[in-house]
């Protein structure tokens, strides 16, 4: 009876092992997927200046570096993808400021000298890395999370108008991340080869929540 008692028990630890052993997943507005579909607002497509996005992660305890980078790349991407915009990139706002002989210019100034009717900055507030709570026979239970949060304002360069003011959201998580490998405090790479995949799932989601937005607005 005792043997049979102990299989049981067994068998219940290699079930929820295996649970928490479940393939990383990222979350994702199912809204944001569809109006990444619908069609485009204007035509011709607006053009749109894509700010450097700046980097406020540090107020969480850990300043993950390069993050912001990564978060304006695929905002970009997804606007060129979406066929609905014409973009202005980094590389061509930082010719216009090496032409004006400026090292920097606030960005609807810089808009507006590249010929954009809309300028886009935004910044990552958030980016965390949340360890599993609970261990079992010394297996951690549980899943490793991370959340980014992107600010993003779409202010329209001939009114002033800000047509986009909003927060995305974005997590994913897996449980197999060794605790020991997750900073608490200091600065850690984005390209962090342990956690960076997972932040990168969660950046993501964040963004397609941004874009989503900008496209339903113009």
């Amino acid at each position: 009876m005792n043997h049979r008692r102990l299989f049981a028990a067994s068998i219940a630890v290699a079930a929820i092992v295996m649970a928490a052993c479940a393939p990383t997943t990222s979350t994702g507005g199912t809204d944001a997927g569809a109006a990444l579909q619908a069609p485009c607002v204007q035509t011709p497509p607006p053009t749109v200046a894509v700010v450097d996005f700046e980097n406020t992660t540090g107020q969480y305890g850990t300043t993950v570096v390069g993050v912001e980078d990564a978060a304006s790349a695929r905002l970009i991407t997804l606007l060129k993808e979406s066929g609905c915009y014409v973009v202005v990139e980094r590389s061509e706002l930082l010719t216009i400021m090496q032409q004006q002989g400026l090292e920097s210019m606030d960005p609807v100034s810089l808009a507006k000298a590249a010929g954009a009717g809309y300028v886009v900055t935004g910044t990552v507030t958030r980016a965390t890395i949340a360890a599993p709570g609970a261990s079992l026979f010394g297996v951690s239970v549980g899943e490793t999370r991370a959340q980014v949060e992107v600010d993003v304002r779409a202010t329209d360069i001939i009114t002033g108008e800000v047509v986009v003011s909003m927060t995305g959201a974005g997590s994913a998580s897996s449980p197999n991340i060794a605790v020991s490998r997750i900073p608490q405090l200091g600065t850690i790479s984005y390209d962090d080869p342990t956690v960076g995949p997972l932040l990168a799932d969660a950046a993501q989601s964040a963004v397609t929540e941004v874009v989503a937005a900008l496209r339903g607005a113009f």
